[in-house]
């Protein structure tokens, strides 16, 4: 098996708990597969090691899951996940190319809609020029962390930024603790565009020290200084949209004409579904098979 080196991969954590579902769909509605549907997890590599073949769980009519354990998300590197199954009496395969990365403990406590918006995310940073398979130059050097969980830190601080940049104040968090949580279905947009604004900081901030080219007694170095003016360039396109999502946002949150619950927390106030524990929020990322 040839590796995919430059696909698109879902992300898991090293020692993560992940949770795959593939829907089989027959004339428009969930259907069974004809007999059990084996998932198996290879190495992405041209040996194709195989790390785990079981039968997946059925949830329900058409839906079946596999859970990753955190012994067999151990080794960082690229996988694929291997689904197998018949439909109608014709063999059928689909696979979903994983990459397992560094450990990343502030990104595997977020819920599913906190992942997921640090995946749109990255998805920006995943094209750039400098890094043979995504994001920026940092990434090639050992010391650099630049990765889901140095976002999952920036998410943090987005969060707090839209809090407090400007009236009114508010209490929102990225999981519920001592707040309520950021009301991500209403509001996921504004919550993209800050933590993308935040990372073009964070880049700025990453290459104020890059030297300045030198050459001579046989030693040269190359010049990214000018990568921080570039980054400063993307900051200043990004951040005018930035402030326009965040004036609706904090219009719609003075409670002008609405309860008074909104200013602290969304519809529900603290104590709505978005707090439900962690274990609630997991849910598997759902491949689709239409038959």
């Amino acid at each position: 098996m040839a590796s995919e080196e430059y696909t698109d991969r879902a992300y898991v954590s090293r020692y993560g708990a992940a949770l795959f579902g593939l829907r089989v769909m027959r004339d428009g509605a969930p259907g069974d597969a004809d007999g059990p549907v084996t998932v198996s997890l290879r190495h992405d590599t041209p040996a194709s090691e195989v790390v785990f073949s079981r039968a997946a769980e059925q949830q329900a009519p058409g839906e079946y899951v596999v859970r990753l354990t955190s012994k067999e998300t151990a080794a960082p590197g690229p996988y694929v996940l291997v689904w197998e199954y018949e439909v109608a009496g014709s063999e059928e395969e689909w696979r979903v190319w994983l990459e397992v990365g560094k450990a990343a403990p502030e990104y595997d406590v977020l819920t599913e809609d906190m992942k997921a918006i640090i995946e749109t995310t990255w998805n920006r940073f995943s094209d750039l020029f400098d890094f043979a398979t995504e994001g920026p130059h940092l990434q090639t050097y050992v010391q650099a962390n630049f990765g889901r969980n140095r976002l999952a830190q920036l998410l943090r601080i987005a969060v707090g930024r839209l809090n407090t940049v400007a009236q009114p104040f508010q209490s929102y968090t990225i999981d519920g603790d001592g707040g309520a949580s950021f009301p991500v279905a209403r509001w996921g947009s504004l919550l993209e565009s800050a933590l993308y604004v935040e990372c073009l900081r964070h880049l700025v901030r990453s290459y104020v020290e890059q030297p300045e080219v030198q050459s001579g007694s046989g030693v040269a170095r190359l010049d990214r200084r000018d990568y921080k003016n570039r980054w400063e360039d993307v900051l200043g396109v990004e951040e005018p949209t930035l402030r326009q999502q965040l004036e609706h946002f904090k219009i719609a949150n003075m409670g002008l004409g609405r309860a008074r619950v909104l200013v602290s927390g969304g519809v529900f106030g603290r104590w709505g579904p978005t707090r439900l524990p962690l274990s609630h929020a997991a849910r598997p990322r759902w491949l689709t098979r239409m038959y």
